[in-house]
């Protein structure tokens, strides 16, 4: 784009504008008046209004950008209205990667081109002291409650735009579960569109910060870690975005009568599939829970010793997992002589508990696993 050098008119009615720029299909060929136009380009640091104010021919338009003149192809002033646009959520829960333990604060920002357009923020605050420590601390249980579950079903109604969380799959289990968002909602997670981007040592929101030099330090309340992602990703301008799939249904295997020679084995092809998609979709949601358990540290608690469990437990094993990840522990699947802890519920292997006998190994209870983490906790 170049200051305009050759002989240029300015319109001579806002008629014959907006006749112009429907011929030059800036606007809408239906168009009765001229919705605000952006230039986002060498001129200007960020996106910014623009108007267009006159024409050299058909390859030339002039525009008013910030007071001065400058004159670029009518494509190109095209290609500038195509926004980028997307809702960046985030929840706080009770410390927990259960769904069903619920939601205590949600947060939304509806961005286009990098511009905060509306916000909401859901939360029901109950200790403004311990609200300060972020973590869904000094907050009521908002799962449930349908006047802020309406309020946030509006904004994404409204909008109609993809919604974005640093670890995707965390927020959109626990919206899913809680019906706050639909199943065909469309998610993409900047923690791993960051991984595609740069090969970094850690990926956590608050050292993701500190690296590209936004701020020191992370709130891990909803609504201020929605726009500190928003400053992130304005470094970023992700060119391709990483998006959650959505796991294939049982509901979705069709039958093909062709193929198929019998009920019985039909019935059993779509049990096997079924079990297979089943398992398949657990191997991931715990992958990305372990994942986010790595990047979110509550607490250093137990010093990076290496913590085994076994046996049935008040939650899955994926969830024991990341809770000793995100205390401090390092959590393999099987025991070795590196292993610290064996953690044992109802009905405990028998291999393991034989192993970590015989390696002297310290074995204790789920209880006694919660007991220390909730006297590590209940200083603070």
């Amino acid at each position: 784009m170049i200051n305009p050098k050759r002989k240029c008119r300015k319109f001579e009615s806002q008629e014959e504008k907006i006749e112009i720029l429907k011929e030059l299909k800036i606007i809408s060929p239906k168009a009765s008046e001229i919705k605000d136009l952006y230039y986002k380009g060498a001129y200007t640091k960020d996106a910014v209004e623009c108007d267009v104010v006159g024409i050299v021919d058909n390859n030339e338009i002039i525009l008013d950008i910030n007071g001065e003149l400058h004159s670029i192809h009518p494509d190109y002033l095209l290609d500038m209205q195509k926004k980028e646009r997307f809702i960046i959520v985030d929840i706080e829960t009770p410390r927990s990667f259960n769904p069903a333990d619920g939601i205590r604060e949600v947060a939304a920002v509806v961005v286009e081109d990098y511009r905060v357009i509306d916000t909401l923020h859901l939360a029901v605050i109950t200790d403004e002291e311990k609200y300060k420590n972020g973590y869904g601390d000094g907050l009521e249980a908002i799962e449930e409650n349908e006047e802020l579950k309406k309020k946030f079903k509006a904004l994404i109604k409204k909008y109609k735009y993809p919604l974005v969380a640093h670890n995707a799959s965390f927020d959109r289990n626990f919206l899913r579960y809680w019906g706050w968002v639909e199943y065909k909602q469309e998610f993409y997670c900047s923690m791993n569109t960051i991984k595609q981007k740069e090969v970094l040592p850690s990926y956590k929101l608050v050292n993701l910060l500190e690296h590209y030099n936004i701020k020191k330090g992370q709130a891990h309340n909803a609504l201020q870690d929605v726009l500190d992602l928003l400053e992130l990703l304005k470094v970023i301008k992700p060119e391709r975005w990483s998006t959650l799939t959505t796991p294939t249904s049982s509901s979705t295997v069709k039958k093909d009568n062709k193929a198929i020679k019998s009920d019985s084995e039909s019935s059993a092809k779509s049990n096997k599939f079924r079990k297979f998609a089943k398992d398949k979709e657990k191997i991931a949601e715990e992958k990305e829970m372990i994942e986010f358990a790595k990047n979110n540290l509550i607490k250093d608690i137990f010093g990076k010793k290496k913590i085994v469990f076994t046996g049935d437990m008040s939650k899955s094993r994926g969830e024991m997992r990341a809770t000793a990840i995100r205390y401090g522990a390092e959590s393999p699947t099987s025991i070795s002589g590196k292993t610290n802890i064996l953690v044992i519920g109802e009905e405990a292997g028998k291999s393991k508990l034989e192993k970590a006998k015989q390696l002297g190994i310290e074995i204790i209870t789920e209880q006694e696993f919660w007991d220390i983490i909730n006297k590590e906790t209940s200083v603070e």
